[in-house]
């Protein structure tokens, strides 16, 4: 992957994370820390898979990369820190 797809993407995912976070909090998103969860939240690749959210209409939540680039090691490493980042600043889970 080149280097400027890498920024493509992790500008995009960044772009959709912020509004996640504008509008929710990373425990919705993510269902309280899974990363699979956060990825199928961002909908980089084949777009959000779930009813979206009224805050989510017309906001560009289609596909975003290939099947490729997903499977790339590049995409997991954006994805990763971007997704550690977002759980630093989760809540603890109140029993």
């Amino acid at each position: 992957m080149t280097e400027q797809r890498k920024s493509e993407i992790a500008k995009e995912a960044r772009r959709r994370l912020d509004l996640w976070l504008q509008n929710d909090t990373i425990e919705n998103m993510t269902c309280h820390g899974s990363f699979i969860r956060f990825n199928m939240g961002l909908g980089l690749l084949g777009g959000y898979l779930f009813e979206e959210p009224d805050w989510m209409v017309d906001k560009g939540f289609d596909g975003f990369v290939t099947e490729e680039e997903f499977d790339d090691l590049d995409y997991d490493e954006i994805l990763y820190g971007l997704y550690y980042d977002a759980i630093k600043k989760m809540k603890p889970l109140e029993r």
